[in-house]
């Protein structure tokens, strides 16, 4: 506990003045290619792909990135060698998995900075740690949570801040539940909320849920037949949705 407490504690003071001023309106896109992985690409062009998997059964996109975030080191989050171009790798775990880099980048028009959150409920005993990476782009604030195994601290909560898009794991197993996700999305109050890290037809055969759990009761969603999103602060839906997107 002492580890994450001083990661999020310099993450707080870094993030706070690096993120709170927000960035011209301009367009950001997003698209999803599956499980975790997810490209932002920033009106000056800037690409940030998130969580690039390994070959887990999805379609392997070719993509080229300036900038890749790998949460932490398990195959299907840590495609970083597998993309075009020679991008900066911005892991969130030290060599060994042991302990959380601290992270606060810019390039451009996007800033990105790291949080320390585990892999389970256990603070990381069982499988682990993870790293939610805030990314920032054209006044627009977007989370991934990648594999987090358990719900948000109040310190999280605070250094997260305003959250506009927010991409959070449903599948449960190796991550948060449905239900564990409603809660999240419920304290931080996103624009938009993705879901992410569910079973599809590619992980059919893998021990997870699919979106369902998630989506039960919500009155609020929408299922895009789109593989990307353009996004500004200005067409943000003016109450909370949730977005099924497309991978294929």
């Amino acid at each position: 506990m002492g580890r994450f407490l001083r990661v999020l504690a310099m993450a707080l003071g870094l993030g706070t003045g690096l993120l709170s001023s927000a960035s011209a309106a301009e367009i950001v896109t997003l698209r999803w290619f599956g499980h975790a992985f997810f490209l932002v690409t920033s009106a000056q062009g800037v690409r940030v792909a998130l969580d690039p998997f390994t070959d887990i059964g999805y379609p392997m996109p070719e993509v080229a990135a300036d900038v890749v975030t790998v949460s932490h080191e398990h195959g299907d989050h840590n495609g970083a060698d597998g993309l075009a171009g020679a991008p900066e790798i911005l892991r969130g775990l030290k060599a060994g998995g042991a302990d959380w880099n601290s992270i606060s980048y810019r390039m451009k028009d996007v800033r990105i900075v790291a949080l320390p959150a585990y892999h389970d409920d256990v603070q990381g005993r069982r499988l682990g740690l993870n790293s939610i990476f805030i990314v920032e782009a054209g006044g627009l604030r977007l989370a991934h949570l990648s594999d987090i195994g358990h719900t948000l601290s109040e310190a999280t909560l605070t250094a997260m801040g305003r959250i506009d898009v927010l991409l959070i794991p449903v599948g449960g197993k190796f991550s948060i539940d449905g239900r564990q996700a409603k809660e999240i999305m419920t304290r931080l109050s996103p624009r938009i909320t993705i879901p992410i890290h569910y079973k599809t037809p590619v992980t059919a055969d893998w021990p997870i849920e699919d979106e369902s759990e998630f989506l039960a009761g919500l009155n609020n969603v929408r299922r895009l037949d789109t593989l990307t999103v353009s996004l500004t602060p200005g067409t943000l839906p003016t109450e909370p949705e949730v977005w099924v997107m497309r991978y294929r």
